[in-house]
């Protein structure tokens, strides 16, 4: 039997730290030093912690309830009403009604490009990035929208924590200015 082996969930951290920290919300997006993992939540807690080529992520506490009328990722349909906008000044000329209307969407849109967001796959919890997420909802390619595969949800999860992780931020700017 096949056994993946891109990552592993382990567990470095105690229950009760993750727990106690959690209450308080007081895991912080970025490098934490203490307990040698890099925290990609935005949200002060987390949850699961991946090993992907010996980096420990972090990722954010699952919502618990997640939609289950659907067992797959599926891309949100784009409103019609707004596919006339094409950029910040088409949307400035609209009537304030308009942007009432669609302000809160256009708000969770935004949330998720920020944060990330969780999504029912087969049964269980899945997080996906922020960037992910935009790839997903809003990407083309050239045969339509991209499919969810797991092998990019964990690149984007890789790749987020490279973006969170400073030490790693100075190490690409260091090499690409030094070879």
């Amino acid at each position: 039997m096949y056994k993946q082996k891109l990552y592993e969930i382990i567990e470095p951290i105690k229950r009760t730290t993750i727990s106690r920290l959690n209450k308080g919300k007081k895991w912080e997006y970025g490098y934490n030093k203490e307990h040698d993992v890099v925290v990609i939540s935005k949200t002060g807690k987390i949850g699961e912690i991946y090993k992907i080529q010996n980096l420990k992520i972090a990722l954010p506490l699952s919502p618990g309830k997640l939609d289950k009328s659907n067992d797959k990722w599926t891309p949100e349909e784009y409103p019609k009403e707004l596919k006339g906008i094409k950029s910040i000044f088409d949307w400035r000329d609209y009537p304030e009604s308009f942007k009432n209307k669609w302000g809160e969407y256009i708000d969770e849109q935004f949330k998720k490009r920020e944060e990330g967001c969780w999504f029912n796959n087969r049964g269980m919890g899945t997080y996906i990035t922020g960037t992910h997420f935009m790839y997903l909802q809003w990407s083309k390619i050239d045969v339509g929208k991209p499919d969810f595969r797991e092998s990019n949800r964990l690149f984007y999860i890789f790749w987020e924590a490279c973006k969170a992780d400073k030490i790693s931020i100075l190490f690409q700017t260091h090499s690409r200015w030094y070879g």
